[in-house]
C-alpha cells in the first residue's frame, strides 16, 4: 500500500512540475496591428491579427475582407492553416492581402518582445511584423 503512494505521489509532483505557469507557452495572444509583410509597410492598412489561445483560432481583417483561420504553437514554433476570407473586391488590397495570407501560411516561427510580433519562415527571415493593440 504504501508503494502505491510513492507511486502516485511521484506521478503527482511529476505532473505539476511539467505545468507550465508562462503565459508565452500559449503563443502571442490578444490583439495585434500588421506593422509590415516582409519589407513593405502596411501600418497605414489597418490590417489586424486576433489570436484567441484557449481555442488555438486567429481572425481579422485584411486590407478589405474579414478572415479566420487556426494555429498551433510549440515553443516558438508555430504553424498556421490556410485562411478562409470573405470575397470582396479589393482592388487596391489584392496583391496585399495574398502577401499577408501567404506570410501566415510561410511562418514557422515567432518571437514577442514588447508587444511587437514578428512571424519568421524556416530561414528565419522576417515575414510580418504586429504591434500589439
Amino acid at each position: 500500500m504504501k508503494a502505491i503512494w510513492a507511486v502516485l505521489t511521484v506521478l503527482l509532483v511529476f505532473t505539476v512540475s511539467c505545468k507550465s505557469t508562462d503565459k508565452n507557452s500559449l503563443g502571442p495572444q490578444g490583439s495585434f496591428e500588421v506593422q509590415s509583410i516582409k519589407k513593405d509597410s502596411v501600418a497605414d492598412k489597418e490590417m489586424t491579427i486576433n489570436f484567441n489561445a484557449e481555442n488555438g483560432q486567429i481572425n481579422g481583417k485584411g486590407v478589405c475582407n474579414s478572415y479566420s483561420s487556426t494555429y498551433v504553437v510549440s515553443g516558438t514554433n508555430i504553424k498556421f492553416s490556410p485562411a478562409m476570407s470573405t470575397k470582396m473586391m479589393c482592388p487596391e488590397g489584392t496583391t496585399l492581402e495574398y502577401n499577408f495570407f501567404q506570410a501566415l501560411l510561410n511562418a514557422s516561427s515567432y518571437k514577442l518582445k514588447r508587444g511587437k510580433l514578428t512571424l519568421f519562415d524556416a530561414d528565419e527571415a522576417v515575414l510580418l511584423t504586429a504591434s500589439e493593440n
